[in-house]
C-alpha cells in the first residue's frame, strides 16, 4: 500500500479531508508568522471592535497548506495555483477547521491535475476563508 493518495483514488466531488484538519490560532503561531513575513500591519497589534486580536489574513496559507499535508500525493507534486476569499479575519484563540473537496481532475501535457476547493470555519461554524487550489499530482 502506498504512503500517499493515488490519483486513481480521487473522485470529483469527494471530500478530500475527513475529518477537517484543525489549526489553533494562537498568539505564538501569529508571532511566528509575523516574524517570518516581517508583517508590520498596525491592526495586528490592536484590538478589534469586539475586543479581540486578529490574525494576519495570509496566515490562511499556513493553515490550508498544513491541512492539505495531512493527506499527501506522491513525491514530485507541484502546488500550482491558489486563491482565497476572506470572509472575516481569524482571531487569536479560535480553532479553525479546514475541509477540502475534489472539484476537478484532468490531464495536461501528460501530468495529472487536481483542483480542490477549501473551506475554513471556526469552532462556531463561522466561515473564515474559502478558496481553490490547483495541484499537479506527483508521478506514481
Amino acid at each position: 500500500m502506498a504512503d500517499f493518495v493515488t490519483y486513481a483514488s480521487l473522485v470529483e466531488g469527494d471530500e478530500f479531508l475527513h475529518p477537517p484538519a484543525l489549526f489553533e490560532v494562537s498568539q505564538d503561531a501569529v508571532n511566528r508568522y509575523i516574524s517570518a513575513t516581517s508583517d508590520s500591519t498596525p491592526e495586528l497589534t490592536e484590538l478589534d471592535a469586539d475586543g479581540d486580536k486578529i490574525a494576519p489574513p495570509m496566515i490562511a496559507a499556513v493553515y490550508v497548506i498544513d491541512a492539505l499535508r495531512t493527506r499527501v500525493g506522491p513525491p514530485g507534486g507541484i502546488h500550482a495555483k491558489q486563491q482565497f476569499t476572506f470572509h472575516r479575519p481569524a482571531k487569536i484563540g479560535e480553532t479553525l477547521y479546514t475541509a477540502a473537496y475534489v472539484l476537478k481532475l484532468y490531464q495536461r501535457k501528460g501530468r495529472n491535475y487536481v483542483e480542490m476547493t477549501t473551506e475554513t470555519k471556526n469552532q462556531a461554524g463561522e466561515l473564515i476563508t474559502s478558496g481553490m487550489i490547483t495541484r499537479i499530482w506527483g508521478k506514481e
